[in-house]
């Protein structure tokens, strides 16, 4: 009986433990204000290229950010800290809390 209650408690502390790794952004929860901020910032830095409320216009290399799903996060923000095919890189330029913002912006604008 011991060693069944060790092996259950192992098994949910490494649940607890691998939650816990979990990025703060990729869980975090999407609000109007998040989302209006990473508008703001969009339009900065991001509508010339992507397109106008993530419309993206006809001709352009750039991606289309309305086909990014919710699993897309790491990548997304790999792509603009780091830049991707024609994408120059944004890192120095945008901070994580800019970039998360972008994301609930794309996230809020893509899910209506």
């Amino acid at each position: 009986m011991k060693n069944i209650m060790r092996a259950w408690l192992r098994a949910v502390w490494g649940i607890a433990f691998a939650v816990a790794l979990v990025p703060a952004a990729v869980a975090q929860t999407v609000t109007p204000e998040t989302a209006a901020k990473g508008e703001d910032i969009y339009s900065d830095y991001c509508w010339t290229c992507h397109g106008e409320k993530l419309r993206n216009p006809g001709g352009g290399t750039s991606f289309d950010l309305r086909r990014l799903k919710p699993e897309d996060y790491g990548r997304f923000v790999n792509a603009v800290l780091n830049g991707k095919n024609t994408m120059p890189p944004w890192r120095g330029v945008l901070d994580q809390a800019q970039v998360d913002a972008i994301w609930a912006y794309i996230r809020t604008t893509v899910d209506r």
